[in-house]
């Protein structure tokens, strides 16, 4: 389904509710950490309202594909590696799971006031891409805080595509699988670079946004040495659910997941 295009109007005043919608949400984030008896699940309630509110602005309809494939949080560590095409991916992402969901953000985000005092203490984590000293203590808080049951959010691509073709992955997200033993949740949003792509802010208005949560893979099968293994396993199980052509899996010599898996070449 082909959307409308926003004027520039109807763009100004979706820009002007968002930055509204955002300020209110991260107020109530911040004065709840003050009174709420189970804080987790007010957040989890909280940023679920906030990106109802996102996505009526521009009138999409999500539809949730395999959200049987999801664990329950608690009992493993569990990270959800999604693709990354839109702006509006992350408040997707909360409506689609519906649960105790962080995203793994750029250290930029923690500078804006108000929102980032609700990013601290609703339990966001933040990394630093350009200290690698600091992105390995950003990772260990990471790692805190899944072990304490919050699902971690991350873009493996780590930029947004511009046209929805899945980019080359970065690594950090699966070294902090593998040092946690994680079970990996691959999800794709299927064709949201159609309503917003990249740094493109035209936007495509009343349209209906499919998102796939996939069978989870887990990290604990893997060493540290067959994390190349482990990332093409995940790549393909995404790049097949967004129908686009599969790469070849890294098969090399004592990798104990590809000796064993017939049929890791349909991922």
């Amino acid at each position: 389904m082909t959307g409308k295009k926003a004027s520039k109007l109807r763009f100004c005043w979706i820009a002007f509710m968002t930055g509204v919608f955002t300020f209110w949400y991260s107020m109530k984030v911040i004065l709840g950490s003050f009174v709420s008896r189970d804080f987790r699940t007010y957040v989890n309630k909280t940023m679920y309202r906030w990106a109802e509110k996102l996505l009526g602005l521009i009138q999409v309809k999500v539809n949730v594909i395999g959200l049987d494939n999801m664990p329950s949080s608690g009992q493993r560590p569990v990270i959800v590696m999604c693709n990354h095409s839109s702006l509006y991916d992350i408040p997707i992402s909360a409506v689609a799971l519906n649960t105790s969901l962080r995203m793994l953000t750029k250290k930029e985000l923690f500078k804006i006031p108000v929102f980032a005092t609700a990013l601290r203490k609703g339990e966001f984590v933040s990394v630093d891409r350009n200290n690698r000293e600091q992105s390995r203590m950003d990772l260990k808080i990471a790692r805190q805080k899944m072990l304490d049951g919050i699902i971690l959010w991350v873009a493996p691509e780590g930029t947004r595509s511009k046209d929805g073709k899945l980019a080359k992955f970065k690594r950090g997200g699966f070294h902090l699988a593998l040092d946690t033993e994680a079970l990996i949740v691959p999800m794709v949003i299927k064709d949201i670079h159609k309503v917003q792509a990249g740094d493109d802010l035209t936007l495509y208005l009343g349209q209906e946004i499919s998102v796939e949560v996939c069978k989870p893979i887990d990290a604990a099968e893997f060493s540290v040495e067959e994390r190349r293994a482990l990332v093409s396993k995940v790549r393909n199980r995404m790049l097949s659910a967004l129908d686009q052509p599969c790469e070849s899996e890294d098969n090399r010599p004592g990798s104990r997941n590809n000796a064993g898996d017939k049929n890791a070449a349909s991922y």
